[in-house]
């Protein structure tokens, strides 16, 4: 069974309609594959902000988490690690990220660099 942090349904919510139900990446609209996916980590309820989240499938939410896919925080196009070529993954590489309309929804840009930091082994290799 799947833990469940405090908060976390209201951040889902928040994401679903800033996002407008669908995945910020491949715009799947089936509710029940979407998940709250935190740029950075859970750090109790103030993480729980819009601009700290993204809108994504569950598959892609947890290839996120692992580090083997990102967002670049100046373009926000989507990298996918070497380790994912020759999947159905490899595909996403070079997507541009939905955002939403709301500016101060959209993802925070140094959350998302962060991220990049954290996947310098491949991302810039």
């Amino acid at each position: 069974m799947v833990a469940l942090r405090q908060g976390q349904p209201q951040f889902r919510g928040a994401l679903l309609g800033a996002y407008g139900g669908r995945c910020a990446i491949t715009g799947t609209a089936v509710e029940a594959v979407l998940e709250a996916a935190h740029i950075w980590p859970h750090k109790g309820h103030h993480t729980n902000a819009v601009w700290n989240g993204l809108l994504l499938r569950a598959d892609l939410h947890a290839l996120f988490d692992l580090f083997q896919l990102t967002v670049e925080a100046d373009s926000l196009k989507v990298r996918v690690s070497p380790a994912l070529q020759g999947t159905e993954y490899e595909a996403l590489e070079g997507t541009v990220l939905t955002v939403p309309a709301t500016l101060d929804d959209q993802p925070a840009r140094e959350a998302l660099a962060k991220h990049n930091e954290d996947c310098a082994g491949w991302l810039w290799a």
